[in-house]
């Protein structure tokens, strides 16, 4: 697991379940595409990307899944 954590002021309810959408921003120069990325490379390597949120900052939690290798 991967966690990246910042101190902000959390993300609002009316976004929280759009990340990711191509386009969607909340900033005057942003593109929206940041997360959008995120999601797509998380998803060609079988990860999932949770967000938890809360007016003392917002965590993203990028799980991969465990796999075994045979070293012979």
């Amino acid at each position: 697991m991967l966690s990246i954590r910042d101190e902000g002021t959390g993300i609002s309810p009316e976004i929280i379940d759009r990340l990711g959408t191509p386009f969607l921003t909340t900033k005057e120069q942003g593109t929206g595409l940041g997360l959008a990325v995120c999601y797509g490379i998380a998803a060609r390597h079988d990860a999932s990307i949770d967000v938890v949120t809360n007016s003392q900052g917002t965590t993203f939690l990028v799980k991969f899944k465990l796999k075994s290798f045979d070293l012979n």
